[in-house]
């Protein structure tokens, strides 16, 4: 199924990384098998929200967020604290910081992804 998804860029940084999209919470989620790995969202509905957000785990957000981008937004999208690490598209450097993790995914970094 072909998708017209925002932030089409993380696909090329993703490669040779296989994904499959799915519409999740106003934007596009991207899995790699059942793991869920990163939200891509552009939406007139709260702009705000706009960007790239990565999934993670409890355990690993601090390390994970203070390596990729110490957001302060915090999310509990699913009812999980510390799950999610929100990189605004409004930032400047904010295709570095979605390539950083997409560095990470394709290393295969246990840390990223749920």
């Amino acid at each position: 199924m072909n998708y017209l998804i925002p932030h089409d860029f993380v696909l090329r940084l993703l490669y040779p990384v296989k994904t499959t999209k799915r519409k999740m919470l106003g934007g596009y989620a991207l899995y790699s098998g059942k793991k869920l790995l990163l939200l891509l969202r552009d939406s007139e509905t709260a702009p705000e929200f706009n960007g790239v957000f990565v999934a993670t785990v409890p355990e690993f957000y601090e390390e994970l967020r203070a390596e990729i981008h110490a957001s302060r937004m915090e999310f509990d999208l699913d009812g999980t604290r510390d799950s999610w690490i929100f990189i605004s598209e409004d930032l400047e450097d904010f295709e570095a910081k979605v390539g950083k993790a997409c560095e990470l995914i394709k290393a295969g970094d246990g840390r990223v992804g749920r």
